[in-house]
């Protein structure tokens, strides 16, 4: 049985994750930010369908969320918060307040 992370309210599967992220996959580790701020990526699963995010001292659980841009794109829909990294960087928003909470990424 595969399984399946929720995207934009459609299964995703497992195997369409791995499509995704094999193009530019988030690394465990500590990635440092424009204007001082710091993300850690504490853990990823081994379908690429999830990470654990520390930002600020709070862990947080992101699912895989389906893009069409290319963007490796995570995301918690309860909290907004949202992990997107683009070969050049990544960036940390809060997508319920329409804001970025770090930019420039980088490992």
């Amino acid at each position: 049985m595969l399984a399946t992370v929720m995207a934009c309210g459609l299964p995703l599967k497992a195997s369409e994750v791995n499509e995704i992220s094999r193009t530019d996959p988030v690394e465990v580790g500590l990635y440092r930010c424009h204007q001082g701020a710091q993300i850690v990526i504490k853990s990823i699963a081994p379908d690429h369908g999830s990470i654990v995010l520390q930002f600020k001292g709070k862990d947080h659980l992101l699912y895989a969320v389906d893009t069409t841009t290319g963007a490796v794109r995570y995301q918690d829909s309860r909290s907004g918060i949202t992990w997107i990294k683009i070969p050049t960087k990544s960036m940390l928003l809060d997508s319920r307040l329409g804001r970025q909470l770090a930019n420039d990424c980088k490992r």
